[in-house]
């Protein structure tokens, strides 16, 4: 009998089927990549869960079968959230940039919250209860995944859980605070989640002596996968220049419009240091506010683009003189894989010191903008250049094939 796992990463319907609307990151980027190769193994029946306001284009996709949470109104609430502002006076909340929609779907969705109970994201799911599954796998910690957690306790069925980033394991999580993250997640319901996961999965090293020091659970590490011979063809695709902003070369950002841990603004202030330096920001939907700003804001030489298929990302890297990541803090970014694959120089304002000296593939400047803005410079005027020890470490130490072996052993185990 094949072991029936389902994958759960809400927003990666778009990652799956290009066709599909809606933005993706890392995380529905990972997990798409282990699904389709899991379900290529023998011993294995795979299945995903997403959420979409649509109904699926179709049932499956290379061999995994979708499950769909379907939401209507989900971009109209997650705008909404986006540009509401709580405020400790009256009257108490401020709309920002509101549009004429928001007259409709305000009152709308207010009164439906008003009759419908709050869930505990500890308390068991129907709709994930009747997925015929085994075991399951979650990305992140934040309030769906204790769900799953929960109801896979309720129906005696494991629950794996993937860390998404490092913030997943924020000490403010530990018990004895009312912290609530950036994503509304409420510190004592991720603390649950970590505590209560069967198996945890890291991605890199760091993260299992943080996750044992501070909550005391041991882990095993997965690294990020790349599927290098997939990403090698897709490169040599035509690629429309709207998705590139015209550009014949640039310095290549890639993100969401998330001002605390991607921090597209910051990459507005390397932009203004090398003024003869051309950027391209792939800048996917996250924060009205923000990608608004970020867009009245970006100065003459930075071309934004709101999104790009995955299926054309390798040729976008292809065209790109270097990769720049202004985040203050990640897991790990699938971005430095592919770059490191397209023979790309990274440029790090913060993140993976260990990674970019151990592939040399790269620079962190630990913090220092002026640093940053100074090796974007040297790379722009070929003054820089890197090993193809880069593509052969990615190759040997994040390969999809050999990363999700050691899944399907973990979930045999």
């Amino acid at each position: 009998m094949p072991i029936k796992v389902c994958f759960v990463a809400l927003n990666a319907y778009p990652a799956i089927d290009p066709t599909v609307a809606g933005s993706f990151g890392g995380i529905e980027t990972r997990s798409w990549l282990f699904a389709r190769e899991l379900a290529t193994l023998p011993g294995f029946e795979v299945s995903f869960l997403v959420r979409h306001w649509h109904p699926l284009r179709q049932k499956s996709y290379e061999g995994v079968t979708l499950h769909l949470m379907r939401d209507r109104f989900y971009p109209v609430r997650d705008s909404l959230l986006s540009r509401i502002e709580r405020l400790d006076h009256f009257p108490w909340m401020q709309l920002h940039r509101p549009q004429l929609s928001d007259a409709f779907f305000l009152p709308l969705l207010a009164g439906m919250k008003a009759m419908k109970r709050k869930p505990d994201p500890c308390e068991p799911s129907s709709l994930i209860e009747n997925i015929d599954a085994d075991i399951f796998l979650t990305f992140g910690v934040q309030s769906f995944s204790a769900t799953v957690i929960a109801t896979g306790k309720a129906s005696h069925r494991p629950v794996t859980l993937f860390l998404g980033s490092d913030s997943d394991l924020d000490e403010q999580y530990l018990p004895g605070g009312d912290f609530v993250s950036v994503y509304r997640d409420r510190a004592d319901v991720c603390y649950w989640a970590i505590q209560n996961a069967d198996l945890i999965f890291c991605q890199t090293k760091s993260q299992q002596q943080r996750l044992e020091s501070l909550f005391h659970r041991e882990s095993q590490l997965i690294r990020n996968p790349v599927d290098v011979q997939q990403w090698d063809e897709l490169a040599t695709q035509e690629v429309e220049e709207k998705l590139h902003g015209n550009l014949r070369r640039y310095a290549l950002w890639v993100g969401r419009a998330d001002a605390v841990h991607k921090q597209p603004q910051v990459l507005l202030e390397v932009a203004k240091l090398c003024p003869g330096v051309d950027f391209l920001m792939i800048m996917n939907r996250r924060d009205d506010i923000v990608e608004v700003a970020i867009k009245q804001s970006a100065p003459a030489n930075v071309q934004i683009v709101d999104h790009v298929p995955f299926a054309k990302m390798p040729a976008i890297f292809s065209k790109a003189a270097v990769l720049v990541n202004t985040s203050s803090l990640e897991g790990f970014p699938n971005t430095y894989l592919q770059s490191a694959t397209s023979g790309v120089p990274i440029a790090s304002l913060n993140v993976e010191t260990d990674f970019l000296k151990a592939s040399q593939s790269g620079m962190c400047a630990e913090g220092n903008l002026d640093r940053l803005a100074e090796y974007v410079q040297e790379v722009w005027n070929d003054e820089v250049t890197i090993a193809q020890s880069g593509k052969e470490y990615v190759a040997e130490h994040h390969d999809l094939q050999r990363q999700t072996t050691i899944l399907a052993n973990a979930l045999k185990r």
